[in-house]
């Protein structure tokens, strides 16, 4: 498998992650933002979030393989003063799952983070029973922190999600 290569989000990709996004019922259990179908104003607004000239405090990218979108990253509300972003990856199409490119995707957007924009802290939250993207975020040396007691709704139902961090020394 050739590796995937992550892109920032932009106008040409719209259409491509709104039809992605369009079994959102299938998605959901991955968590936000996929408990809703996926706008291009949404879209369109995160590609302006990051147009300026000054620091972001969100980056949304796209996740290519041999030219085909299959998935989308962030870093996400990130707190400059204190260095400090939330990441997420989601691998779109279930026969792309479980093949390593999730770890890929994040371990490329975790060396981005820390050096391009010098964050010192990382924090996932992960869907209680989600156990592919737990193993992944520990994988890659996040560490478990606690649980956000019934924080997403789901199907009617409220779950939990876990909190996790990876650190820099930096």
């Amino acid at each position: 498998m050739p590796g995937v290569a992550l892109r920032a989000l932009a106008e040409a990709h719209i259409h491509a992650v709104v039809e992605a996004c369009a079994d959102w019922e299938e998605l959901a259990p991955y968590g936000a933002p996929y408990w809703r179908p996926r706008s291009p104003a949404e879209l369109q607004r995160r590609i302006a979030a990051t147009a300026g000239p000054s620091l972001a405090s969100e980056y949304s990218l796209v996740i290519v393989e041999d030219g085909v979108l299959i998935g989308e990253c962030s870093i996400h509300a990130i707190d400059w003063r204190n260095r400090v972003g939330e990441v997420a990856v989601c691998i779109w199409r279930p026969a792309h799952r479980g093949h390593g490119r999730g770890h890929d995707c994040l371990r490329q957007l975790m060396s981005w983070a820390t050096g391009y924009l010098g964050l010192h802290r990382l924090e996932a939250r992960v869907l209680d029973g989600n156990e592919p993207s737990m193993r992944l975020v520990l994988s890659l040396g996040f560490v478990y922190e606690g649980v956000l007691r019934r924080r997403y709704l789901d199907g009617g139902r409220w779950r939990d999600i876990h909190m996790l961090a990876y650190v820099t020394d930096a």
